[in-house]
């Protein structure tokens, strides 16, 4: 199947679907300059983010786990949300069903317009202490204000539990999605990984949009290869045209 057929093709898909899930990754803020994790360039092929990735890294090295941290907040903040991400906020406004969950930290999504986005792995835009609980700030060089100890990420990290609320919705959408999109994730790591399954096992079909191909590709009704940046856009931009438009 050429990549116009399947731009075609997907594009069909999310015109004539009901509930539509779109289920995103690293590949989707890479363009914004917000790095990969199994890239040659990648986090993981940092060695202070492979060391600072466990929530017990704040109180053996707690200066050096505040300064990583607040280093990639300070990268987060600086980023902009790229094409991708406007296109999949557009989506959103003209389908108002499509629910959309990212394994993203960056807060890319809301920041371009997107509503009740599904963060898997939390927010590196929000910070929180858990040895008092406060979760609404404000902090103060990245300690409580309330009880004045270090505060972390309200991020997942190495060896945490997902939110059991926020995978839970995250789990009924897939299951009651039409069309379910999966954009710039390998989609490997559970329980996450088990979402675009749980949407096939109950006739929901699937569309991969990756750079790189994916196992999963095999099960999709559609299969792009390219950059989120330049196919989302192209693909939500018919979406607003009747079924069976050219």
């Amino acid at each position: 199947m050429t990549e116009g057929i399947a731009l075609e093709l997907a594009g069909e898909l999310l015109r004539s679907a009901r509930r539509i899930v779109v289920f995103s990754g690293a590949g989707l803020s890479k363009a914004s300059g917000i790095p990969t994790y199994r890239d040659a360039d990648g986090l993981w092929m940092n060695q202070e983010a492979v060391r600072f990735s466990h929530a017990q890294d704040l109180e053996r090295d707690p200066a050096g786990f505040t300064r990583f941290w607040a280093q990639r907040l300070l990268a987060v903040e600086a980023a902009r949300p790229n094409p991708g991400h406007l296109a999949l906020a557009h989506l959103q406004r003209l389908r108002p069903s499509t629910r959309l969950v990212t394994q993203n930290v960056d807060g890319l999504l809301t920041r371009a317009g997107a509503a009740d986005v599904l963060e898997l792995h939390g927010s590196l835009r929000r910070w929180r202490c858990d040895h008092c609980g406060n979760r609404r700030g404000p902090w103060l060089f990245h300690r409580c204000i309330r009880c004045g100890r270090r505060a972390r990420p309200d991020v997942v990290m190495f060896g945490e539990m997902l939110n059991k609320g926020v995978l839970l919705d995250a789990q009924v959408a897939a299951q009651e999605s039409d069309v379910f999109l999966l954009v710039g994730s390998t989609a490997v790591v559970y329980p996450a990984a088990d979402l675009p399954q749980q949407a096939l096992a109950n006739g929901g079909q699937l569309i991969t949009l990756n750079a790189e191909p994916l196992a999963l590709d095999h099960s999709a009704t559609a299969v792009l290869h390219g950059k989120a940046e330049e196919l989302l856009p192209l693909l939500v931009e018919g979406v607003g045209l009747p079924p069976g438009s050219a």
